[in-house]
């Protein structure tokens, strides 16, 4: 059998060999057939999920990333479309039905058998960056009165469409009092009690729960499946694994392109227009911060030996933005993980301020050994000044800017965070360039303190 990829479909659509391209998607990962239509356009889109079947097309479209899946959906009637959703899994039936607009929405509505409609408008209720919007309300639940033995049986008999790890236990009000990860289950007795054999402090998910905190659970109690309860502590749904690295995957993805400025990465824009004005904003504040920066250096060039002074310029900016935003994404990553606490702010503090000291005292001394070995050997001028006050100003500056750097870079993030402010959004530019305007204010200053006075 030939390797599914682009040319291989486009081969097969061209020669109607749409029997042996169905056998193909049906021997193939769901994930991979997606793959491989991605590189398709929107008429051989439009042709391949016209030959697929309803269970292979809702395989497909849950694997295919959202840009793509806007092609596919355009492409289908409304009542075909449902069929499709009514196939998948609810939570992504719900999250393929969020990304229809109002109109549409209304088009397939009706098309849904009364219990799928009710399952859809229900998930999709909720906000999609919280548990609610990540859960399945297919889940497998016993009474705490029932035996091992009927516990194993309701697994037999239930039809799911995620794989079920573990069975969750409810009081006689459909409250979550426990759980059993199956192999656990089984392993017991037939005839002991689920209420005796189960974990009686199970870890869950309350169902308006950001999806960083659902996740930060599932990664610190290593997780395969973490149910979802409403505030009364009835258990409603669950979120399995896949869904959580998605989660990760997603926001890294979205702190990597905010980091950057170029949040268009998140909003997977393409058009020019739409890129320029995302972008647009973060550079015009990098472009002001530099200008002051600008300003500052000007300042420097005024003292008589500036030609010595602005040689060093770019390695002392250099040297604090680089250690600054080394310390941001530490910073960050710890904070996305749930590692820092503002509480611990005071140590974090002391901490960082004793890291970007080791580093700019070993960088200044290297610097001043650089500066005294380049005037001593290669200089053919006069800097006008004294070489011990040079070789003062350019290693306290680094070391000063790096401290500095190492700090802010840290503590900044933080402080955002504790306000409720996405750290991601600010610490690419503002870190950056607060790093250059405050390691050149840092040189700016010692160059008057150690040269003119």
């Amino acid at each position: 059998m030939a390797h599914l990829d682009k040319k291989n479909i486009q081969q097969l659509l061209e020669a109607k060999k749409f029997d042996e391209l169905r056998q193909q998607f049906s021997s193939t990962d769901p994930a991979d057939v997606a793959d491989a239509l991605e590189e398709l356009d929107s008429s051989e889109l439009e042709l391949v999920f016209s030959i697929l079947d309803n269970e292979a097309a809702s395989e497909v479209l849950s694997e295919m990333d959202p840009e793509e899946v806007e092609d596919v959906i355009e492409s289908l009637e409304p009542a075909r479309l449902a069929k499709v959703m009514e196939e998948m899994a609810p939570d992504d039936a719900a999250d393929l039905f969020n990304e229809l607009d109002a109109q549409e929405q209304n088009q397939i509505l009706h098309f849904f058998d009364p219990v799928k409609k009710k399952e859809i408008q229900e998930l999709a209720h909720y906000e999609e960056d919280s548990a609610g919007g990540l859960m399945t309300p297919e889940f497998c639940a016993v009474s705490s009165e029932a035996t091992v033995q009927q516990a194993i049986g309701a697994l037999a008999e239930a039809d799911y469409s995620d794989p079920i790890t573990s069975v969750f236990v409810v009081d006689q009000k459909g409250l979550l009092v426990g759980d059993i990860n199956i192999s656990e289950l089984i392993s017991k007795p037939g005839k002991a009690l689920v209420k005796d054999v189960i974990d009686p402090d199970p870890v869950f998910a309350f169902v308006d729960e950001d999806q960083m905190e659902v996740a930060q659970k599932v990664r610190k109690y290593d997780l395969l499946v973490i149910p979802v309860v409403d505030h009364d502590k009835k258990l409603i749904g669950r979120i399995t694994v896949d869904d959580i690295i998605d989660v990760i995957d997603e926001e890294a993805s979205e702190d990597i392109a905010r980091m950057a400025g170029a949040p268009d990465i998140e909003h997977n824009e393409s058009s020019p227009l739409s890129i320029v004005r995302l972008r647009l904003p973060w550079l015009l504040i990098t472009m002001v911060t530099g200008t002051l920066v600008s300003i500052v250096i000007q300042k420097i060039t005024n003292i008589k030996p500036a030609v010595c002074l602005v040689a060093f310029i770019p390695v002392i900016l250099g040297m604090g933005g680089n250690t600054g935003m080394q310390a941001t994404a530490v910073t960050i990553r710890s904070i996305a993980l749930g590692e820092i606490k503002f509480s611990r702010l005071a140590g974090i503090f002391r901490r960082e301020m004793l890291v970007g000291a080791i580093m700019g005292t070993v960088c200044s001394i290297i610097i001043a050994a650089v500066v005294w070995v380049n005037l001593i050997y290669f200089a053919n001028f006069d800097p006008g000044i004294s070489l011990f006050r040079l070789i003062i100003v350019v290693a306290c500056s680094m070391f000063s800017a790096m401290t500095f750097a190492a700090l802010t870079g840290t503590v900044f993030p933080i402080v955002l965070h504790r306000f409720n402010i996405d750290p991601a959004v600010a610490s690419g530019p503002f870190v950056s360039t607060g790093n250059d305007l405050s390691a050149s204010l840092i040189y700016l200053v010692m160059c008057y303190l150690m040269l003119t006075v």
